[in-house]
């Protein structure tokens, strides 16, 4: 792949700049007007042409470095992995404490951690590779240097985190992940902060994005894509039983831990929604969007399903349903739900992706019926 190419694939891939395009689109040009533009990334296992602009809507910047270290009193450690450079920090002690109001739930998180209620500071960890960006800092991997432990450490600055208003956000993130506990959601193990960035522990996932296994291995075969369709399934069947939605469901955000389990991650735009209630806020990557957020109508937890569906195309043909070379084709292809299937997708795994992506919100499948579905059961001895 040429380097445009790959810078290409990156944009288009991440989620923080294409909420400010498209609300471009609807502000300056009116809706289905003018294209924003083409782009190309090669596809996955074919000649597919890919947009640069995959990449949330949201005006977040991927920046920070790890830097001075503070005192911590850990929850528990980890976070997603991926695979970079060295990098060393300079640690130095500063003294925090949780906040009164996240007590109850930093006790809760403590359980079953090594540093449990242990005081620490950078100093007490090896740091070893980067292993990615995240949307306002870097992952690194880290070992605590008396226990042997293995998790993540992640570094976000303060100064951006407010100057992109994205304080409650963070915080809804934190508090989201860390009362999640399901195996095929990441765990967030603690965090703390010093005077200028905030640090999160989290589990550390040892094989990486599905994003790149997809690129360099895929598309995945009925027996693989339904192990995997099905572990995302079930994380978002235990999700959305506790009123959460995640609202930013692609291969990108999720990793690949021992034995080919899948871990959903990247709360940042999950949301707590109680009752009946539906959400308007514009959020997500333009191929995984359902036609109701395109539209700007509410939406709730159906939109998951919707991600769902094109995340399960997405597995077994190497590039999303309605994916073209401009966003405005994307976007008209959604909205009018043109769904073309390839001839090697099964009968079966048509059926299925046809359920998850009904136009009608009400009418798609919930992720509790889809793991009972043919598709499914007739790849499960297979697993």
């Amino acid at each position: 792949m040429s380097e445009n190419a790959m810078a290409g694939s990156e944009v288009r891939r991440n989620s923080l700049n294409q909420r400010n395009m498209l609300l471009s689109m609807r502000l300056n040009n009116g809706l289905g007007r003018k294209s924003l533009g083409n782009s190309a990334r090669s596809g996955i296992g074919s000649n597919s042409v890919r947009k640069p602009w995959r990449m949330n809507f949201t005006q977040e910047s991927r920046t920070g470095h790890l830097g001075a270290g503070p005192t911590v009193r850990v929850k528990d450690p980890g976070v997603s992995s991926r695979a970079s450079s060295p990098a060393k920090i300079n640690s130095r002690t500063v003294q925090t404490s949780p906040r009164k109001d996240h007590k109850e739930l930093n006790n809760r998180i403590l359980e079953n951690s090594p540093l449990k209620y242990q005081e620490l500071s950078l100093d007490d960890f090896e740091v070893g590779k980067k292993l990615g960006k995240g949307k306002f800092g870097k992952v690194y991997c880290v070992k605590h240097k008396r226990t042997g432990f293995i998790c993540a450490l992640k570094a976000m600055k303060k100064k951006e985190l407010v100057q992109n208003n994205v304080q409650k956000q963070f915080r809804r993130e934190v508090e989201i992940q860390a009362a999640l506990k399901h195996p095929n959601l990441t765990r967030l193990y603690g965090y703390f902060h010093d005077e200028k960035r905030v640090y999160l522990l989290m589990e550390y996932i040892v094989n990486g994005e599905l994003y790149k296994h997809l690129r360099s291995h895929g598309p995945f075969n009925d027996i693989a894509a339904s192990y995997f369709v099905y572990q995302i399934a079930d994380a978002l069947d235990h999700m959305h039983s506790r009123h959460i939605l995640h609202r930013d469901i692609k291969p990108e955000n999720i990793l690949i831990g021992f034995q080919n389990t899948l871990k959903l991650t990247d709360f940042g735009w999950s949301v707590t929604n109680v009752g009946n209630g539906k959400r308007k806020t514009l959020c997500g990557t333009l191929d995984y969007l359902s036609p109701e957020l395109i539209k700007i109508r509410e939406y709730d937890d159906k939109a998951d399903v919707w991600a769902l569906g094109v995340l399960t195309f997405e597995l077994l043909v190497g590039n999303p349903p309605f994916e073209e070379s401009s966003k405005e084709l994307t976007y008209r292809r959604i909205l009018k739900r043109d769904l073309r299937f390839p001839d090697h997708v099964s009968m079966q795994a048509r059926d299925l992706i046809n359920k998850l992506l009904e136009y009608e919100p009400n009418a798609r499948i919930t992720p509790k019926d889809m793991k009972k579905h043919p598709w499914i059961e007739t790849n499960r001895p297979f697993w």
